[in-house]
């Protein structure tokens, strides 16, 4: 393990795909915070908390001050942002959204937006480029997508080529996820819950990510107990028959995901592969468009495939 992230309220909003079905604020307790600090530096592990709307006891935040660690935090008008700060705004329940203009800059901001959704970021990334140095967007509902929403997220993501390529062309080089991360990885890059992470969660118990917390999965252990995965080897990409055949290198491959649709941690589902694949394709477009330009040369070019999903070249 390497890092422990620490749900610091139970209502804290989600930044990657699972939904926060605790809806009423409730901080965890000192003790159970002191804990887990003291855990992630007996451990020699870097901690992430994710912080919730409500303003922290004087208690937590003296706790949290004394420990160097990365906040994950909701985007709220009076907030005071550092540049190591990941700032999580939901464009599905915030009413202003796509619409909505930031009001000063952002190192990293995280947005989710529903996935039959994804036309309307073209408003906001346009309208706030100036204001973040990458913006990492998360579709959510994938489990939900049939073959017409993920062909409509396709065609949704062809509409930003001449947005995206005059800003990696002729603007700051900005990182936008979705369509930038595949052009500068040469390997997978993974959320890896299970494997360089846990959570712990305001009940005092280690989950793999906090999606295994909100859908009620059983706990993998606790501060006074240590981490007990079960079938640990499951989690690394090396026990991913499917994901090895693939070169989407940007995609989440989100175990939780994982657990919910197919019932494997290791086995992703097919709208999970076949919206990465999208990703990949307008990644090699913008590279080729690039390239045609003398922008990013020596960077490898990522071939068209004649596929979507790995599972159809999987006993090839």
């Amino acid at each position: 393990m390497e890092y422990l992230m620490i749900i610091l309220d139970n209502a804290a909003p989600s930044f990657c795909h699972y939904d926060v079905v605790r809806q009423e604020s409730e901080i965890i307790s000192c003790e159970i915070l002191e804990r887990g600090i003291e855990f992630a530096e007996k451990n020699a592990l870097e901690i992430t908390a994710i912080y919730g709307m409500e303003n922290l006891p004087i208690e937590h935040r003296q706790l949290l001050d004394a420990v160097p660690h990365v906040r994950i935090l909701p985007y709220l008008k009076d907030s005071v942002f550092s540049d190591d700060d990941i700032v999580v705004l939901n464009g599905s329940h915030d009413s202003s959204f796509p619409y909505r203009i930031l009001d000063r800059e952002i190192t990293h901001l995280v947005v989710t937006v529903r996935l039959q959704d994804a036309k309307k970021l073209y408003s906001f990334i346009e309208n706030n480029r100036r204001f973040f140095k990458r913006i990492s967007v998360i579709f959510k509902d994938l489990e939900q997508a049939d073959e017409q929403m993920l062909n409509d997220f396709r065609l949704a993501l062809q509409k930003f080529i001449p947005l995206l390529f005059n800003m990696l062309s002729y603007e700051r080089f900005t990182e936008i996820g979705f369509a930038t991360d595949r052009i500068l990885l040469s390997e997978m890059n993974n959320c890896n819950a299970g494997v360089t992470h846990v959570t712990l969660a305001p009940d005092g118990f280690f989950y793999i990510c906090p999606g295994f917390y909100h859908d009620c999965s059983p706990p993998v252990g606790s501060p006074e107990k240590g981490i007990h995965i079960k079938n640990p080897q499951l989690f690394h990409y090396s026990h991913a028959s499917i994901c090895k055949k693939c070169d989407c290198f940007q995609c989440k491959r989100c175990v939780f995901l994982n657990k919910r649709i197919t019932l494997e941690v290791n086995t992703p589902s097919h709208q999970q592969c076949v919206a990465s694949h999208h990703e990949r394709n307008l990644s090699g477009f913008l590279l080729e468009k690039m390239q045609k330009r003398g922008i990013m040369a020596n960077l490898p070019k990522i071939d068209p495939l004649f596929y979507l999903d790995p599972m159809e070249i999987l006993d090839r």
